[in-house]
């Protein structure tokens, strides 16, 4: 998990560059690779999304603001 952090912060994947840098803020483990998929697949779809900006991107904006980010990036 590490490395792949690295991996998006070094600014070599393309879909995660304009995010610059990136942290860690939640993780999950996996039994199987296909229970993994379908979990990402879940956070793709429209009630996944709603479950990540609740549980996720609330903790990590309130972090942001909380170090004097004055706005809520767009998404």
């Amino acid at each position: 998990m590490k490395k792949r952090l690295e991996l998006h912060n070094s600014g070599k994947v393309k879909s995660t560059k304009h995010g610059l840098p990136w942290e860690l803020v939640w993780y999950a483990g996996f039994t199987t690779e296909n229970e993994a998929k379908n979990f990402e697949l879940y956070l793709k779809s429209g009630s996944g999304k709603a479950f990540a900006y609740k549980r996720f991107v609330s903790v990590a904006l309130k972090k942001d603001i909380e170090a004097g980010r004055r706005s809520i990036p767009k998404l």
